[in-house]
């Protein structure tokens, strides 16, 4: 019968899923509904200009959490119109969402945002695009931001250059053996995959395709021959044979565009995908791919309407509508341009030459995607649009989504290779590592020590507790049996008495510890963080817990029937190491402090393990907080359609590896401690005198943590 409730849950949310994603007709109040996102930087023009719109006219703003959230929106009805990217109508078409193009949004007069060109060396004896191996590249690299995407960029060598598939390889090893074998001393400059030590790695196996930068050595993003501008330098001062670049870039560097020419245009020719040469003064070069505009795109239903409505805005008036809402509609675009009349996102796209071919080339078989598993209809919901966004800017491996009932179910899957990645919290890491083998990848690290899960012990304010060995025999409470608080005071343990004691013969016997099977059973409204507190203040003598809820508390802001009027100051912190740590920018002295959520996966090949580490990581540089576009195109963290903490924590201001983790300020961060406790248990139940020795084990591990010190140092 169990098999028989997973398939009805399955299809359960699978239908839930589809219903939320339908687009329902909400009532027509004569109202138009603008989608806006605000720009990147600190600069806010809903509060200037939304005002002002929706006193002079009928429109109203609808503020967009970012991009395809607006998509969302305008599909669902709640809103009729707003701006979207090129990027973002390709996923509005993957998503199947029906959206009209009505005007475009320019900031000069060419059809396309623009266009990428080859450009040879007319000494190089390259005549078609079959002269081109062998060649020297003059690429513009990697890490360019919204100059262009990474699908843009590697369009050309996609088009010259085959997969090989090898599967001892990541997808981008892959590409980069591909391409350094095809081509000659070439220079791509910039990080390769985000991981500095992987992109070592990569370059020092490639060197190839740094030999043509002005640095080979480090062929980053200071190199002369990185950039849009730097692909070009490489190509006519650097030895190039063949660069790809921008259009508007390459008329710049040989004068035609009312500066000082770089090199003798006479000198170089474009190379067409045909296979012919033109000269670089032509006047309609041949483009390989280019790039449409941002276009205001609308609801079938409305986008005529909404077409009219944008023709001819400007800001000649400004205290009128019409400026108001072209300087919501704007970045750095100034002028409207309709189309000669509404057309499709595919009409649209098709006008650009190759723009969806790029995204057309055909993947190794069988695929070789990141399976995230996911346990809530809203969580496959964001799952989803993050692998379309993923996609639209070259993300590879991509992710897929795969939905289950719990987080067990999903750490069972990746365990069997099933999925490949699921998010735990504190309380579930030990299980995940010890029970399922799974390995942590990732984690999501806050700024703001609050968000993440920092132990604190908390005694009352008389108490003659002055030190943590003071705390033998006291009653106390934990959140958790297994979570941070327990390990993190099973440590603190070991490291205030010099061995090793299990917690009930640390404590006293009628201590809250949440074994299974030992100790007292508690009440239920004892368990976790604020239960832990509630455990204190009726009785118990020392609780451990997380410091946002001590913080809350103190701060007035803990709500609940059983705390006591004006009782914030009742309780103290005791500080186990002897106070507050130095520059680590945080009031409360603590024991031990972990991420708030943990990435895990199975414990494959290593090769595996990088592919999926990278791109998660370019996701988060895509659309986590440090994203590069004017506009946010996706929210990996923050609010999605008004829900909080789906996927991800809001608070999470990143993705990061275990080295990052390990430079972080705060000390004593707990990835050691879970590694001791999931692989080894170093201390064991009880015995008669109610402690033990150090195990053999964890002596081992010490003395390989010292000698790795020593050789490090030495």
């Amino acid at each position: 019968m169990q098999w028989l409730t997973s398939v009805l849950v399955g299809l359960f949310a699978s239908f839930l899923s589809i219903s939320m994603c339908v687009a329902v007709e909400p009532p027509d109040d004569g109202k138009l509904r603008v989608c806006v996102v605000e720009s990147h930087g600190n600069y806010r023009k809903t509060p200037k200009f939304c005002p002002l719109l929706e006193a002079k006219s009928n429109i109203e703003c609808v503020i967009g959490v970012d991009r395809l959230d607006c998509v969302r929106r305008i599909h669902k009805g709640t809103a009729h119109f707003g701006v979207l990217s090129s990027e973002d109508l390709v996923a509005a078409r993957w998503a199947s969402v029906e959206i009209l193009v009505a005007s475009e949004l320019r900031s000069h007069e060419s059809h396309f945002e623009y266009e990428i060109v080859a450009v040879v060396d007319n000494g190089a004896n390259i005549h078609t695009v079959h002269d081109l191996r062998g060649a020297k590249l003059c690429h513009p690299g990697y890490g360019l931001g919204n100059h262009w995407t990474e699908v843009l960029a590697s369009y050309f060598e996609a088009a010259m250059v085959s997969k090989t598939c090898d599967p001892e390889l990541t997808v981008t090893e892959d590409r980069i053996a591909s391409s350094a074998k095809f081509f000659g001393p070439s220079c791509k400059a910039g990080p390769w995959v985000p991981d500095p030590q992987q992109d070592r790695v990569l370059k020092s196996r490639y060197p190839s395709l740094c030999e043509m930068c002005y640095d080979p050595h480090n062929c980053d993003k200071n190199d002369k021959h990185w950039g849009r501008r730097g692909a070009l330098y490489c190509l006519t001062s650097g030895g190039g044979n063949v660069a790809w670049a921008r259009l508007d870039d390459v008329r710049s560097h040989f004068g035609f565009s009312g500066v000082p020419e770089q090199a003798n245009p006479s000198e170089y020719s474009y190379l067409c995908p045909d296979g012919h040469l033109q000269p670089i003064n032509a006047t309609q070069p041949c483009v390989w791919v280019a790039k449409p505009w941002p276009v205001v795109a609308a609801r079938r239903t409305h986008a005529a309407q909404i077409q009219r409505l944008v023709t001819g805005l400007s800001h000649d008036e400004p205290d009128s509508w019409q400026h108001a809402l072209l300087s919501l509609l704007e970045t750095y675009h100034v002028f409207t341009v309709p189309l000669d009349n509404v057309i499709s996102i595919d009409d649209y796209l098709d006008q650009a030459p190759a723009f969806q071919s790029a995204y057309s080339f055909p993947e190794c078989n069988p695929p070789r995607s990141i399976v995230v598993c996911t346990t809530s209809i809203i969580q496959h919901i964001k799952c989803s649009w993050l692998q379309e966004a993923s996609q639209v800017y070259g993300v590879q491996p991509n992710i897929q989504c795969v939905r289950t009932t719990d987080v067990l179910q999903c750490l069972d899957d990746t365990k069997f290779k099933a999925a490949d990645v699921v998010l735990v919290d504190q309380e579930t890491r030990v299980k995940a590592q010890r029970d399922y083998n799974l390995v942590p990848l990732l984690y999501e690290f806050a700024t703001d020590m609050h968000d993440r899960y920092v132990t604190i012990a908390l005694v009352h304010k008389d108490a003659k507790f002055q030190s943590f060995n003071d705390l033998k025999g006291a009653r106390a409470c934990l959140p958790s049996y297994e979570g941070a608080a327990h390990l993190s005071v099973q440590e603190t343990i070991v490291n205030a008495t010099g061995k090793v004691h299990s917690l009930h013969s640390f404590f006293h016997r009628d201590s809250c510890l949440w074994h299974p099977e030992e100790g007292r059973k508690c009440p239920l409204h004892y368990q976790g963080d604020e239960g832990a507190l509630r455990c204190l203040s009726e009785g118990a003598e020392v609780a451990f817990l997380s410091s946002d809820v001590y913080n809350k508390y103190v701060g007035g802001n803990l709500t609940a029937n059983w705390l006591k009027t004006g009782s914030h100051k009742d309780f103290r912190v005791l500080c186990p190491y002897g106070g507050i740590e130095k520059r680590s920018n945080f009031k409360y002295c603590y024991l031990h402090w972990t991420t708030r959520g943990h990435l895990m996966t199975h414990n494959s090949s290593l090769t595996r393990y990088h592919e999926i580490y990278n791109s998660l990581r370019d996701m988060d540089q895509l659309f986590g907080r440090k994203y590069k576009s004017e506009t946010r195109p996706f929210t990996l963290f923050g609010i999605f359609d008004k829900q909080n903490d789906v996927l991800f924590r809001d608070t999470t201001d990143g993705l990061l590896g275990l080295q990052e983790l390990h430079r972080d300020n705060a000390k004593r961060v707990m990835e050691p401690i879970y590694d001791r406790y999931a692989n080894t248990q170093y201390y064991k139940s009880n015995d008669e005198s109610g402690a033990t020795r150090f195990s053999h084990n964890y002596w081992i591990l010490i003395f390989c943590s010292f000698f790795a010190l020593w050789r490090k140092s030495s």
